[in-house]
């Protein structure tokens, strides 16, 4: 019964009705007091209205009924929480009491090791990333727990997804990392050339399996806000200039869409998409080719400036010769997954692989747009893809 009321909740929510959606999770949670995932539905409709501590409440009681429960770990990592909050003391208590009930759990070291990050703990952040991509990796790897592991040989990155947001990139990388001779980093989205830049390289590296010798293994992350981020492109290339860059594109009327929900679903977005869309098309109305190009409206106006892709690209490709980039449109990877899988897997030098079954990671549900929005989009970003095909000699139909 619980779960009908979790469903109703789930419709609710949908709607934007949240006030009756958490009512209705609540109504699960007195039916099954049990139910991690009343507590996590619940969790997410009250960050999404605004409720933050009793948002993470609720997550931290999904975590405790369930320590393995894994989606309910992901709301307490993006809670929109300063430094300094005591929250996060409270959210590093209740991983360590996990690690306390499931010590080879390599997700609750990774989001310790992000709250150690916030906090500033960056020593023991690396050990605690260390530890997650250890026992992540003979997981994934178990031959290799008979190689001797010295976090001293660092590894760096062979390729990297920069991009762009909203455009399947979760569920590229883990498709790729399905690959015998690809290691997952320890998480997908490092975010170390735009905003953790100044943590520095043993912070970044901790992220990776050490070198091993006799093994043909490759490893890469996937930060697709590196693309628009005005900084990323010159620090990749200073430090890895040899890098392989895989770029995925998705028509940018539904990825500006795509990026709105998602932050209306985190509660940081609070005016409907159209007021959203009417203030960043107002702002950029006057905005010349060296404005866009220089990046920056990429916070002033992100769901608009993360879908002008062909400024960006330019910027990227002064540093970065053509034949490291790998550039793929979204609708063709969600089309047909495993012709795109085998381009990228010739493109990084490995044979081709078959996966059994495709998931799409990291979706959204939501209601859709109002379609005089959706016109203006249209015509909005119209002159700016035929630059993009020009650029790159293809063309998008978008």
């Amino acid at each position: 019964m619980n779960l009908d009321y979790c469903a109703l909740g789930d419709t609710l929510k949908l709607e934007g009705k949240l006030t009756e959606a958490i009512a209705y999770y609540r109504k699960a949670i007195e039916l099954n007091p049990n139910s991690p995932l009343a507590y996590h539905n619940l969790g997410k409709a009250l960050q999404q209205n605004g409720q933050l501590e009793e948002a993470i409440a609720s997550q931290k009681q999904a975590i405790l009924l369930q320590p393995d429960f894994t989606p309910a770990y992901f709301p307490l990592r993006y809670a929109p929480l300063p430094n300094n909050s005591s929250l996060i003391d409270d959210i590093i208590a209740l991983y360590r009491q996990v690690i306390e009930i499931l010590p080879n759990f390599p997700l609750v070291y990774i989001h310790l090791a992000t709250a150690l990050t916030k906090q500033g703990k960056i020593e023991e952040a690396i050990a605690t990333y260390q530890t997650a991509i250890y026992q992540q990796t003979i997981a994934s790897h178990p031959e290799i727990a008979e190689v001797k592991t010295n976090f001293e040989r660092v590894r760096k990155p062979d390729f990297i997804i920069i991009g762009s947001p909203r455009c399947g990139t979760t569920s590229l990388y883990r498709y790729l990392t399905f690959h015998p001779q690809i290691l997952s980093a320890a998480e997908k989205e490092i975010c170390f050339f735009s905003k953790h830049f100044h943590l520095g390289m043993a912070w970044y590296y901790a992220h990776f399996f050490p070198k091993i010798d006799a093994h043909n293994l490759l490893t890469g992350e996937a930060t697709p806000t590196y693309f628009n981020y005005p900084l990323a492109d010159r620090r990749l290339h200073q430090l890895l200039p040899e890098i392989k860059l895989i770029l995925i594109l998705r028509n940018p009327v539904v990825r500006a869409f795509s990026h709105y929900q998602m932050w209306v679903r985190r509660g940081t977005e609070k005016r409907s998409f159209e007021e959203a869309m009417q203030a960043e098309m107002g702002i950029m109305a006057k905005a010349t080719e060296t404005d866009l190009a220089s990046g920056i409206y990429w916070k002033q106006c992100e769901y608009l400036d993360k879908s002008l892709y062909v400024y960006s690209i330019r910027r990227w490709m002064k540093l970065f010769p053509k034949k490291q980039f790998l550039i793929l449109q979204s609708e063709d990877f969600y089309a047909n997954p495993a012709v795109i899988l085998q381009e990228v897997f010739a493109f990084l030098g490995l044979p081709d692989y078959q996966i059994s079954y495709y998931e799409k990671y990291n979706a959204g549900a939501y209601q859709p747009a109002i379609d005089a929005t959706i016109q203006q989009l249209t015509e909005f970003f119209q002159p700016h893809n035929y630059k993009l095909e020009e650029e790159l000699g293809r063309k998008f139909n978008w």
